[in-house]
């Protein structure tokens, strides 16, 4: 869970520094590449366009980084969705006396380390002495009997939280398109003036 939120703030990052570099590129591309598919290679030619193939295939990157940005702000929002679905769920069970996933720091709690807070929980429900005065013995009869029906309780709604397993092929999906987007290389700033110099 914890891998899956520091991804997602990542993607957030990421999806925002893309969005500031395209700025209105795209918009222009489409204006460009409208223009060099109405076009002669006489009137390219004219134009300075040596190779329309090749002048295309730079203008598209600016669209290629676009749709990129955009498939991966959906995944992220999935990854959220289903993030924040676990989360709820979870603060049911906490508002019935699970211990929480998080440390001192804010920080999701390890595996082993939430494993062995659970058990040292289970354990307390049935050892722990009742805090009403008028009984003070061990914990016995129905008291006894609720706690053990508090503990099930619990146990049956954890089962049902991780009733489907992670999709892990969903993250890997999200994270190779963040790791796309990093590696992605617009058009400089020269080259992409130069174009709109020529074309527009």
């Amino acid at each position: 869970m914890y891998e899956q939120m520091d991804l997602i703030t990542k993607e957030h990052r990421e999806i925002q520094r893309a969005r500031e570099s395209l700025g209105n590129m795209p918009e222009v591309a489409n204006r460009m590449i409208n223009v060099l598919n109405n076009r002669t290679n006489a009137q390219l030619a004219t134009m300075g366009i040596a190779n329309m193939t090749e002048t295309i295939l730079i203008i598209k990157r600016v669209l290629t980084l676009r749709s990129l940005v955009q498939t991966l702000d959906r995944r992220t929002q999935d990854m959220q969705t289903e993030v924040s679905r676990f989360m709820d769920k979870f603060l049911i069970l906490q508002n019935r006396g699970l211990p929480g996933l998080l440390n001192s720091a804010g920080r999701l709690l390890s595996h082993e380390h939430y494993a062995k807070t659970v058990s040292t929980f289970a354990t307390s429900q049935i050892t722990e002495r009742p805090s009403t005065s008028e009984d003070t013995g061990p914990a016995s009869g129905k008291n006894l009997f609720d706690r053990v029906e508090s503990l099930f309780f619990i146990m049956n709604e954890i089962k049902h939280l991780f009733d489907v397993p992670p999709n892990f092929y969903k993250y890997s999906e999200a994270d190779e398109t963040l790791d796309a987007i990093i590696r992605h290389q617009l058009p400089t700033q020269e080259v992409w003036t130069r174009l709109i110099q020529l074309i527009l």
